[in-house]
């Protein structure tokens, strides 16, 4: 079981163009084979990184002691977990209002936290983000793409990211 685990996991993710449904059925097998949450998100972000075509994914998850969003997984060059007050940043709204977010120049954005960009080095120029529900439709984090690597995110990216978004927490 467990080669078979590493090969779907290490498999390279497709295309929306080759079917979303395909696409679909493919992260949610290899979602259910995840050895843990943290492997299940961390297939989750390499799937939306790939597909979207995002330098960086992460999947930021809420920790309602401390009021604060931090990360599970990270793909690209931020491997370190990160934490923020739940209700600041893009990230915040989009946890907080529950509604998605485009933005195609970070750092005109009001809501944008550029202390995330000061601590990790990382410098972030555009970002999509969308809330991660449970089945029951209580948002408990949120997906979140940075820079994208060939043109802007569109719509098109906004509706395949929470539709894989959807899958994930079914195959949970």
């Amino acid at each position: 079981m467990k080669v078979v685990k590493e090969r779907a996991v290490q498999q390279k993710p497709r295309r929306p163009r080759a079917g979303l449904s395909e696409l679909l059925l493919e992260v949610s097998n290899n979602i259910a084979v995840a050895g843990d949450l943290a492997e299940a998100f961390d297939v989750l972000a390499r799937y939306t990184a790939s597909v979207i075509k995002a330098e960086q994914a992460s999947v930021f998850l809420n920790d309602s002691r401390a009021g604060e969003l931090y990360t599970r997984v990270t793909v690209g060059k931020v491997t370190r977990e990160i934490r923020m007050l739940n209700h600041l940043g893009v990230a915040g709204h989009v946890f907080t209002t529950g509604q998605a977010a485009i933005v195609p120049d970070a750092y005109a954005d009001e809501r944008f936290n550029a202390e995330i960009d000061k601590k990790t080095g990382y410098v972030t120029k555009s970002l999509l983000c969308v809330p991660l529900r449970t089945l029951k439709g209580q948002v408990i984090g949120v997906a979140e793409l940075l820079n994208k690597t060939e043109g802007e995110f569109s719509q098109e990216d906004r509706d395949v990211l929470e539709a894989l978004v959807r899958q994930a927490a079914v195959a949970l």
